[in-house]
């Protein structure tokens, strides 16, 4: 039987990461020696798992079966294939706050009363804080959160923060395409607090911006006008060529950020080590209790996230 041509949407593909090079050859070799065991899962005939296996048994006419979903809207599309994407080990950092900020946004539409079409997710970046979106007055959208939080060991306040991440990317990727891939990969570094600058950036103003330098050792400061002045004598019709100098060049060092929090974490683990010692649990109120279980969940996931990032190769 022919291999049925399945639909492929942008709008699903952002939210599908990338294998690696090492796990795409590992699955490539896994289906070219097995078949493909698992059905390709579609929506209204496009792809929202499995792409990577699609396009593995296309080049190679690997017969696959499809297995068509039936949700009620797109946003119910967007948190199944976030909620299978966060069950990866492999995600980047910024992936992973990229997707669990699309869950939360697709399931809270989903949780609201609001008309059928109206999608909450698209709204305007500028109506959103810096410092985060205070939903304690709708107890879905809280239970919401805390639910998602609950999935990927972080805290309902950090869930929000990670939706305002989410809205800030979707901006920026109509805008400046190009760029968004770039981050989610995380081979740009931004802080949460810059790339909701960003995204209140034009299309121009985004091409011209500073996104600091790639870790592949190359910036993407495009259109930038050079500050040195011209030698001296030289003309407007004579061209001046602007050689970076050393004092020009970043410093980069790719160690760095390893070893700083290799000398940090133990000062970490000294204090948990005391406070487990210290610590009456019987005695301690219940707020204390709930606020220190916050953070360390936080620093779980967070531990959980590095650890996958420096296992991928």
């Amino acid at each position: 039987m022919k291999n049925i041509r399945l639909q492929i949407n942008k709008d699903f593909t952002n939210l599908i990461s990338p294998y690696s090079k090492k796990e795409y050859l590992a699955l490539e070799e896994t289906l070219l020696a097995e078949g493909c065991t698992e059905p390709i899962i579609t929506w209204n005939g496009y792809i929202i798992d499995g792409l990577t296996q699609y396009e593995i048994c296309l080049r190679h006419d690997i017969p696959y079966d499809v297995k068509e979903m039936r949700f009620s809207c797109k946003e119910a599309a967007y948190a199944f294939v976030c909620k299978k994407q966060l069950l990866r080990r492999d995600l980047t950092f910024e992936t992973r706050k990229f997707l669990i900020g699309m869950q939360y946004e697709a399931e809270k539409y989903l949780n609201s009363t609001r008309p059928r079409g109206y999608s909450t997710w698209r709204s305007n970046i500028d109506d959103i804080s810096l410092e985060g979106v205070d939903y304690r007055d709708s107890p879905t959208r809280h239970t919401t959160a805390q639910r998602i939080a609950d999935e990927n060991h972080v805290t309902h306040a950090t869930v929000q923060k990670y939706a305002i991440y989410t809205k800030a990317l979707l901006s920026i990727g109509a805008k400046y395409p190009e760029v968004l891939p770039k981050i989610l990969a995380g081979r740009l570094k931004l802080p949460h607090q810059r790339v909701v600058e960003l995204s209140r950036m034009s299309a121009q103003e985004l091409r011209r911006a500073d996104f600091g330098v790639e870790q592949k050792g190359y910036s993407i400061q495009m259109n930038t006008p050079h500050r040195g002045r011209p030698p001296k004598g030289a003309t407007q019709a004579t061209p001046v060529i602007n050689r970076p100098s050393v004092k020009d060049m970043p410093a980069f060092d790719p160690d760095a950020p390893a070893v700083e929090l290799s000398l940090t974490v133990p000062s970490w683990t000294s204090s948990i080590g005391r406070a487990y010692k210290n610590i009456n649990a019987a005695i301690v109120s219940d707020r204390a209790k709930k606020n220190l279980k916050e953070v360390l969940c936080d620093l779980q996931g967070n531990i959980a996230e590095l650890l996958a990032l420096i296992e991928e190769e």
